[in-house]
């Protein structure tokens, strides 16, 4: 498997993927949404030997005053491939100077280590530190 950034040549393949292999119409037609208004800050693909599509997460552009990042959008058909995809993007943001991710609440959201500010939070937060490995 390997993990890498969105290229142009992946569009067509992550629409079909999206549409197709994982059939979730309604979040490929917001992923196009969002490139068109170009509000997609990261997005990484796991990849197979192949090239096959694995996973996919998307971080959009909204940034806020606390220097926090919202992800938007992930999915993997394969659980053990969200923990991965979610890490490089920590660890991209991270040296690209975001201090805070957002997202809304999940079992996979706990998993990785989000949670509430406060109590009556809608989005749950990550605080971004430097890779230790």
């Amino acid at each position: 498997m390997l993990i890498r950034s969105e290229a142009p040549a992946d569009l067509v393949k992550l629409d079909r993927w999206w549409r197709d292999d994982i059939t979730r119409p309604y979040q490929a037609d917001q992923l196009k949404q969002w490139r068109e208004a170009g509000l997609i800050s990261l997005s990484l693909l796991a990849t197979s030997d192949m090239g096959e599509v694995q996973g996919h997460i998307v971080v959009i552009d909204a940034q806020m005053d606390n220097n926090s990042q919202e992800i938007a959008l992930w999915h993997s058909p394969d659980p053990d491939l969200l923990m991965p995809l979610l890490d490089e993007a920590e660890s991209t943001l991270f040296e690209f100077g975001y201090t805070r991710l957002k997202i809304m609440p999940s079992a996979e959201a706990a998993r990785a280590e989000f949670a509430p500010i406060q109590t009556n939070d809608a989005w749950w937060y990550k605080q971004l530190a430097a890779a230790t490995a």
